[in-house]
């Protein structure tokens, strides 16, 4: 079998499932909003940080595929070029040159996550003068500290700073070092989309804990992996998300990765980065 059909057929992936956060079930491996009965508080994520963190960069789930399992999320793109940003049923990709593209149906993804989002619950956002101003403030609002939750905030900025990543070549280094070359860009006086992840401390090395965000400003020429910023208003719409499936590869070289590691360490200096 050739490797760009291997790609496109679910046979080459493996599906973890934890369901309402209580447990692991054995799941079929097709890539499907169908799996529950309740298939809007279902997080689909490809692969496991881990994975990243260790250098697997090349895609294995076409872009076509990953939207069957959601519209709104955030990840890389093969060979880590760039940061994804999906919003609204479409793909964007802010590039380490600093510009934003839509994402082509082919091209693939190594590490992203996706639900299907749904407003459980939306309040206006005040003003927070860093990205720890804001995190705190949600955490307050929305509680749930060990579920995912999927957050969406419309926001006036005085000032926010992104970063991405030119695409790499083999042979690929970690992500702690590859990041060390990231480009850095501080953007003032614009508006734009907040798009988040929040994991639950007990995920360990499967995700990243904790809050994720890209963003992508409101005229679409904008995005990146968010690391400060300075909002002067807003509005907070966030989905609570219950069940967690997880597509893994099966592929030889996916197996002799170490994912197993304790990489919290090199996770929090990736994290660390972040200009607060």
């Amino acid at each position: 079998m050739t490797r760009s059909r291997s790609l496109l057929l679910p046979l080459w992936l493996s599906l973890l499932t934890v369901a309402g956060c209580f447990g692991l079930q054995n799941k079929s491996p097709h890539l499907s909003t169908e799996q529950s009965s309740d298939a809007h508080d279902q997080i689909t994520q490809i692969s496991v940080i881990n994975s990243l963190m260790l250098g697997q960069y090349d895609g294995t789930v076409a872009f076509e595929t990953f939207l069957k399992a959601g519209n709104f999320g955030l990840g890389t793109l093969d060979r880590l070029d760039g940061e994804l940003i999906v919003l609204d049923g479409k793909g964007y990709q802010a590039k380490g040159d600093g510009s934003v593209t839509l994402v082509s149906r082919d091209n693939r993804i190594p590490f992203a996550v996706i639900t299907p989002f749904e407003t459980d619950g939306e309040f206006p956002c005040p003003a927070a003068d860093s990205l720890h101003a804001l995190e705190d403030m949600l955490d307050r609002a929305i509680e749930h500290p060990n579920n995912f939750v999927a957050v969406r905030v419309e926001a006036k900025l005085a000032s926010i700073t992104i970063r991405s990543v030119q695409g790499q070549t083999r042979p690929y280094r970690p992500l702690s070092e590859t990041v060390k070359s990231q480009s850095v860009w501080t953007h003032n006086n614009l508006s734009g989309t907040f798009v988040g992840i929040r994991s639950p401390a007990w995920v360990g090395g499967l995700t990243v804990p904790g809050y994720h965000w890209h963003f992508l400003s409101s005229d679409k020429a904008i995005g990146g992996h968010v690391l400060a910023c300075d909002i002067r208003t807003g509005d907070v719409r966030y989905d609570i998300c219950g069940e967690w499936n997880i597509l893994l590869e099966q592929s030889e070289e996916f197996n002799r990765t170490a994912v197993g590691n304790d990489l919290r360490d090199e996770v929090r200096k990736v994290e660390s980065l972040r200009e607060e």
